[in-house]
């Protein structure tokens, strides 16, 4: 049982010796590129899925529903903070009782995103090692997803790469363009009216706009270098900002402080520090 569990594997499965291993059933929705397969993320996806199911059992209170119109959680965002930022989302999050979580190693092909389903209620995976500037845009389409409606059921939705989708996929579109809003309050791909040359001109203009706008200075860098196909100027850039640290360590600070340990078994706590790779210390 404690397995099936932590796997998301349906338990007679691994009773009988004569049943093959299989997965519980749920609504699935894999988000991949072209040259991925299903079954290169699946596993990833439901040991995910299993990681956040019991991160569910330690949030016990009704969840607040992710507005449908970005601008409107925008704006309840910056009534507490400056801009929505990594830790101000998080925030938001942890009040909305939707568990974050950040997990690096996974047992298959990586994904960027995971939102999961169980009993009406949400909870979100991050996995790429990255900074808190890439993961509060992946952050905000994952929670375009939920807003959106994108999972009808209990399930999840897999997103092997956030942002800039080519590929055809309303939800992907539906959940970038979410994205995009909610953290400028309009759509928008941000360029220069004059010559940027390297890292540290991008980070001062950014900063000006970013002060003006209420917008994290991080997304309008990386936003700037994607628009503009200039990604290596824009990774120089985010080495300016002071105390920019590992995305993977602030989002799982931020679950860990919020997390009702009395909800959960020591093994379940235990399965949650090994997945994140988290240890709080005393």
């Amino acid at each position: 049982m404690y397995l099936a569990r932590g796997l998301n594997l349906d338990l007679t499965s691994l009773v009988s010796p004569a049943e093959p291993l299989r997965f519980l059933g749920a609504q699935r929705k894999f988000k991949l590129n072209k040259n991925v397969e299903e079954q290169d993320v699946s596993i990833s996806a439901h040991y995910a899925t299993a990681i956040a199911k019991t991160a569910l059992k330690a949030c016990n209170a009704a969840q607040v529903a992710v507005p449908s119109d970005p601008v409107e959680l925008r704006n309840s965002i910056l009534q507490k903070h400056k801009c929505v930022s990594l830790g101000a989302l998080l925030a938001w999050c942890s009040e909305a009782s939707i568990p974050v979580l950040h997990i690096d190693k996974l047992p298959g092909k990586k994904m960027t995103g995971l939102v999961v389903r169980e009993g009406g209620k949400f909870a979100i995976v991050l996995s790429k090692k990255v900074t808190p500037s890439h993961h509060v845009f992946h952050l905000a389409h994952e929670l375009g997803h939920i807003a959106r409606g994108h999972l009808s059921g209990d399930g999840f939705v897999a997103d092997q790469n956030i942002g800039g989708s080519d590929n055809g996929d309303a939800d992907e579109k539906d959940a970038d363009a979410y994205a995009i809003r909610l953290l400028n309050g309009k759509s928008v791909a941000y360029k220069a009216s004059f010559n940027i040359r390297n890292g540290k001109a991008l980070y001062k203009a950014a900063l000006s706009t970013a002060e003006q706008e209420k917008i994290d200075v991080g997304h309008i860098i990386l936003n700037f270098g994607f628009a503009q196909g200039a990604m290596g100027m824009a990774a120089m850039a985010l080495r300016e900002i002071p105390g920019e640290s590992d995305g993977a360590t602030v989002i799982n600070q931020a679950f860990f402080e919020t997390l009702d340990t009395n909800l959960v078994s020591e093994d379940q706590l235990n399965l949650l520090h090994t997945a994140t790779n988290f240890a709080v210390l005393a």
